[in-house]
């Protein structure tokens, strides 16, 4: 990524200034490798929208999260599906602090 690159998120259209994460990493080639994550709870549906914008170029890339009622049956669905991805990031950010160490 160029050095003046840098990530704005949106929460319903608005700008999010808290719950932010950003990690950079250098590759041996030089680029650096960065990942930038939010950690935010809903209780209502929400769209979130993620830009990264630089002098090379910009990209922006959105997702909205449906919250359903409790009492529905797919709960226990969902709860397993959270934990996978929370294991996902878990174990990527390790593997990232690892590869910064070797670094």
């Amino acid at each position: 990524g160029p050095d003046d690159s840098s990530f704005v998120w949106q929460k319903n259209g608005q700008k999010m200034k808290a719950c932010i994460t950003e990690q950079s990493h250098m590759l041996f080639d030089g680029r650096v490798h960065v990942l930038s994550w939010v950690k935010d709870s809903v209780s209502e549906n929400t769209e979130y929208k993620c830009s990264f914008l630089s002098k090379v170029g910009n990209m922006t890339s959105q997702v909205l999260i449906t919250v359903e009622d409790e009492d529905r049956a797919g709960q226990d669905g969902w709860t397993k599906e959270f934990d996978t991805w929370r294991s996902a990031i878990s174990e990527h950010d390790k593997m990232m602090q690892n590869w910064r160490k070797t670094w």
